[in-house]
């Protein structure tokens, strides 16, 4: 299952090739799922990025926009990524909000705070 390498902004999952617009910061594993978080540049503004791909390097989701549970106004990008003891992905922003995710399908499930 953890057969995977990153090059850039390119994952390898089993010899397939995964490319994403920019560069990855990391990868984690979720119930047979890498999930991927991507460094975005400085002055660049690209929501939700954070995706999970399939051991057959396919892109299965993109994180659900928060904006779309929650009624916030702004949404910056995510700086971190964690898994819990249950298997839920926790993804943190820039921000210290941190929204809880269904490995499943990307959606958000719940909401806390870092800071």
């Amino acid at each position: 299952m953890s057969d995977y390498k990153v090059e850039g902004n390119i994952l390898f999952v089993n010899r397939q090739r995964v490319s994403f617009q920019y560069k990855i910061d990391n990868v984690k594993l979720c119930m047979g799922l890498y999930i991927v978080l991507l460094d975005i540049p400085m002055g660049v503004t690209f929501l939700n990025n954070i995706y999970a791909v399939d051991e057959n390097g396919k892109i299965v989701w993109q994180i659900q926009d928060p904006r779309e549970v929650y009624l916030i106004n702004g949404h910056i990008e995510y700086v971190g990524t964690r898994i819990t003891d249950d298997d839920k992905i926790v993804a943190t922003n820039f921000s210290g909000i941190a929204y809880t995710v269904d490995p499943s399908n990307g959606k958000i499930i719940d909401k806390g705070f870092t800071k």
